[in-house]
């Protein structure tokens, strides 16, 4: 049986190039260059080394900052909201009797 460390980069005919995320017992888990993470059973995983560096990973998108009339404007939304609830509950109800 073939021992895989951590970190280790690996080739599957299925799903091409990856990286070793975990080893447990009779279990294998590789997350591959498309950032797709399986899990496979070692004794039936055709894995084999592969020496091809992990490709570079983008940076993150930035988020997104958050101008003074947003938060105006969620404030005036919230107010409405509560004013529709406090008419609904409000209003007396109709005897029918």
């Amino acid at each position: 049986m073939k021992r895989f460390e951590i970190g280790a980069r690996v080739h599957e005919p299925t799903y091409g190039l990856g990286s070793v995320l975990a080893v447990e017992d009779a279990f294998i888990r590789i997350q591959f260059d498309d950032n797709t993470v399986r899990k496979f059973l070692i004794s039936l995983a055709k894995l084999e080394p592969s020496s091809e560096p992990a490709p570079t990973s983008r940076p993150r998108a930035r988020k997104r900052k958050t101008t003074a009339g947003t938060t105006a404007t969620a404030k005036k939304t919230t107010k409405k909201a509560t004013k529709k609830a406090t008419k609904k509950t409000s209003k007396p109800k109709a005897d029918t009797a």
